[in-house]
Parts: structure tokens; C-alpha cells; sequence
């Protein structure tokens, strides 16, 4: 580094809890509806974070600011029914089911049988095969969502802690390699760590995808209530208990259901302009300046919806995901007006449509404005602490790469123990930003803040989360407040700077 340790105090002691709140106090008003990819408010929180950048001094990349990203709009008006042994079967939508095209066409229909295909894996290093030879071309899944894992097989499926197999996005993958219709994720509370009111918000409205043919194109994808699809099975003379118990064995075989789905998926489709915003930080050394370590986290938001009860409500997003990127912010400008420089540049990258499936994220990792394989590594920041201090860190991948060994000396330097995650039956690694780049070979870990809260009681900080995640996650209630404590947030800048300059001095 060309600057000393005192500098060094200098940049982190930038890293304010007012600088924080500023930039969180705009990005989650009302009057950017949300920052939905491609609206106004979307753009008003895109043309906000370009122009701090450049306050700040951070360079453009290419002449701008600004990395288009190509999306296709789609909101999608559905009907579906199910044909069984004694009639038909309609669930409601979007109560009891949603869909939507994988494909960009304006009208999609489906008339196909149903199969059981329990979790809807192949995964040859664990000797599972749900689909044991079998041909669902053509055929329709009915997919658990999660992985065979528990507790108690801790090396298998890496026990508790979720796979990618276990995720949305790598079942309506293996769905389309298969040459499926379509595909219909059981949802339960308990597998999918919230309510199926997170399903509809989330799945409702306008949706993005990448503009151009997609990778795993899937005629229709969704998912459906536990009870609907109770009663579904039940009415194809199966149960669904029975079902799922022996799809947690090796040896399933997929099972066709006495019953057949009749979809139709009507898409408004438009073309989306959008941007992943980029400012980047010049290292020391002309010899490392293509070897860059990137700072992430996602602008946007799921814009204005309309609710259950037929009112047009924004959905803010404060804590996911305006607090990061006000962290993010605050980073970036603590570190740009000190003396501090390490030999590689820092790339800092707010991206858009994250709450598609990470589309900026992938548009990165398909386009990157400097060779993947040179970058050093990618810390990402989803939701920053605004409940106050803790003792500890939670981040994601720490045991992944060698970036987590920087990540723990930085929290030691803090002070701060690295725990666990609370949650890894969840899956959180497989869902921030910087997966995308951690499945392209980056070296990647998400700045995710511990819950041991200081001053408060045992217990305080996981029953914080469960009610976030219970009644504020994808709500309109995800929203900014006054008096929120940034000292956690704090010192989670302190930290993801420490480590970022640390992995900027490697080599």
C-alpha cells in the first residue's frame, strides 16, 4: 500500500453512520416506487448512484458510468387447471399458484401429463439420479423445492446446508436440459425459510429476464401452493406424504400422476433499458491494473405491486436492498478521498434486477469489464446491519475460497467473531450477487452482519430475523425509519474495506 497505517484509521473512520442514513433515506423514498429495472424510480436510484460516484472521484470504465443491461419485461396473465380421475381442478392464482413463460413468446400454452419428480436432481458425486433414466420430455414436474441433506446426513448433500441443487433457479435448469413442459415447485413455509406471501410478491407484476433466447428455455415455470398441490396429488389418486418420504431415498424413480395440466400464459412483453453502475478506484501498480477486486450490491427493488387486496402499494426495499448499497456507497467514498491505495484497483458495482435471479449479477459474469480470470475476488453486501453493533460477522463462502481467510482477519482486526451462518438450510450463499461470479471461478464471500447483538438480550438478534423474514421480506413494510442504529453497519465497512485492501495487496 502507499499509505500507512494511520491512513488506513483515516478511510475507516470515514465510514459514518450520517453518510449511511443520506444515502439509505433516498434510495428507499416513496418517490422512487421502489427502483424496479427500467421505471422511473429505477432510473431516478441509477442516475443517484452514478452521479455519487462521480463525486466522489471514481473513474468511469469505457467512458461511463454505466454498463447497459439488456432485459426483457414480461408481466404474465395465467390460467391454469388440472385435469384428474373425477373432473377438474382450478387453483386461484395468484393464492395458490404462480406462473410464468421461460420463454419470450406472447402467448404460451401447455397440455401435458404431470410427474412427480421429486427434488428434480441429478447429481452423479452424491449417486443421485431422480430421474433414473426415465423420458419427462414433454411431461410436466412437480419438484420439491430443497436438497435430500438434513442434519443428520451432514456429508451428504453437505447435510443441512443447501446445495445449488436445492435452488429454484438449477430445478427449472435441469427441467428444461430434460425437455420438460413445464415445471411446478412445491412451496412450503418451513422448506423455503418464508410464506407464500413472499412467493406472490415476488412472482407477480412485472418479471425480467435477460433479453436474447434464454440458456434453459422452459415453456412454463411457477410454483404452487402446499395445499394446492395436496389436493392435486390426492386427486391423482397419490399422497403426497408418501411420495416425498420415498423421494428421500436412493433408488426414486419419478411417478406419473393421473392427471394432466392445461396452461396458458398471456406475457406483455417489453424491451428494458438497465445498468449495473460501475466507479473504479485506480490501484498503485500499472503492472495489477487488470486484476481489479470488485465491491458489489444490488439497487433494485420489486417496484409498485398491487397486494392481496387489489391496492397499489411500493415496496421500499430499505433493508434489501438500499442499506447495501448505501454501505456500499459509504465504502467507496471513505476509501476515494484518503491516501490509501493498494496495488490492484477496486471495481465498485451497484447492479440491477437482482430480485429476478441476480440478472445484473450474470450480466457481469457474461460481459465483465475486466477478464474474470484475472479478478481477484468479489465481496458483496445484501442487507446492511441497521439494529446496532454485534460481536460478530456471518459471512457467506468464508470456508469457500482463499478471500474468507481475509475476511476473518478483518473481523479479528474489528474485534468482531466470525459465526456460522443462522440460516444455511436457506441457501443465502446461492442468492446474492456475487454468485454469478463465484460460478464463473471468483474467488467470492457476502458481507452477511452477524446477530449477537450487543446490549441486548440472548435470542434478540434470531428472533429480529425471524420476523423480518416472517412479515417484512418482499412487504411493503420493508421500508425506512428514523433512529435506525448504524453501528453495525459500521462495522461492516470497516470490515469488507479491510478485506477488499487486503486482497488488493495479495501477490
Amino acid at each position: 500500500m502507499t499509505s500507512d497505517s494511520a491512513a488506513l484509521e483515516a478511510a475507516l473512520a470515514r465510514i459514518r453512520p450520517e453518510t449511511i442514513d443520506a444515502h439509505l433515506r433516498f434510495l428507499a423514498h416513496p418517490l422512487l416506487e421502489g427502483r424496479a429495472p427500467g421505471t422511473r424510480g429505477g432510473t431516478l436510484a441509477m442516475e443517484y448512484i452514478r452521479a455519487q460516484m462521480q463525486r466522489m472521484g471514481l473513474q468511469p470504465l469505457g467512458g461511463s458510468h454505466l454498463q447497459p443491461v439488456a432485459l426483457r419485461g414480461m408481466i404474465a396473465a395465467p390460467t391454469l387447471r388440472f385435469a384428474v380421475a373425477d373432473g377438474e381442478m382450478a387453483p386461484a392464482y395468484p393464492d395458490e399458484y404462480v406462473l410464468e413463460a421461460g420463454i419470450p413468446d406472447a402467448h404460451v400454452s401447455v397440455d401435458a401429463e404431470i410427474v412427480f419428480a421429486g427434488f428434480g436432481i441429478t447429481a452423479p458425486e452424491w449417486e443421485w439420479d431422480d430421474f433414473a433414466g426415465a423420458d419427462v420430455a414433454g411431461k410436466v414436474l412437480l419438484i420439491r423445492v430443497n436438497d435430500p441433506g438434513t442434519e443428520e446426513t451432514p456429508g451428504f448433500f453437505d447435510g443441512r446446508a443447501l446445495t445449488y441443487y436445492g435452488r429454484w433457479t438449477y430445478k427449472f435448469e435441469e427441467a428444461s436440459r430434460r425437455g420438460a413442459a413445464g415445471a411446478l415447485l412445491i412451496h412450503t413455509d418451513a422448506s423455503a425459510g418464508y410464506g407464500w406471501n413472499v412467493v406472490r410478491s415476488s412472482n407477480t407484476g412485472q418479471q425480467f429476464d435477460t433479453a436474447g433466447e434464454p440458456e434453459f428455455p422452459l415453456p412454463v415455470h411457477g410454483w404452487i401452493s402446499e395445499s394446492a398441490a395436496r389436493e392435486l396429488v390426492r386427486r391423482a389418486g397419490e399422497d403426497l406424504d408418501a411420495l416425498m418420504a420415498a423421494s428421500e431415498r436412493r433408488g426414486f424413480r419419478p411417478v406419473p400422476l393421473r392427471a394432466r395440466m392445461h396452461a396458458e400464459v398471456t406475457s406483455d412483453l417489453t424491451e428494458v433499458h438497465s445498468a449495473n453502475v460501475v466507479g473504479l478506484l485506480p490501484g498503485s501498480d500499472p503492472a495489477r491494473a487488470g486484476e481489479p477486486v470488485l465491491l458489489t450490491s444490488h439497487y433494485d427493488h420489486l417496484g409498485v405491486r398491487t397486494g392481496p387486496d387489489g391496492e397499489t402499494r411500493v415496496y421500499p426495499g430499505a433493508y434489501d436492498n438500499a442499506s447495501g448499497v448505501a454501505l456500499l456507497l459509504a465504502i467507496a467514498e471513505s476509501v476515494a478521498e484518503s491516501a490509501v491505495r493498494a496495488p490492484r484497483p477496486l471495481l465498485f458495482i451497484t447492479t440491477t434486477a437482482e430480485e429476478s435471479g441476480l440478472l445484473g449479477a450474470t450480466w457481469y459474469a457474461r460481459h465483465p469489464l475486466f477478464p474474470l480470470a484475472a479478478t481477484e475476488g468479489v465481496l458483496n453486501v445484501d442487507g446492511a446491519n441497521l439494529q446496532g453493533r454485534t460481536r460478530d460477522l456471518a459471512p457467506l463462502g468464508i470456508d469457500r475460497s482463499p478471500l474468507g481467510a481475509l475476511v476473518r482477519a478483518a473481523a479479528d482486526e474489528e474485534g468482531m467473531e466470525i459465526r456460522p451462518e443462522a440460516h444455511p438450510e436457506q441457501g443465502m450463499f446461492f442468492r446474492q450477487d456475487h454468485f454469478p461470479l463465484a460460478r464463473a471461478g471468483v474467488d467470492a464471500v457476502a458481507m452477511d452482519h452477524g446477530l449477537a447483538y450487543e446490549g441486548r438480550p440472548e435470542g434478540w438478534g434470531e428472533r429480529w430475523y425471524e420476523e423480518f423474514v416472517s412479515t417484512h421480506y418482499h412487504q411493503p413494510t420493508d421500508a425506512y425509519h428514523e433512529g435506525w442504529d448504524y453501528g453495525g453497519a459500521v462495522q461492516q465497512g470497516r470490515v469488507m474495506l479491510r478485506a477488499a485492501l487486503a486482497a488488493a495487496l495479495l501477490g
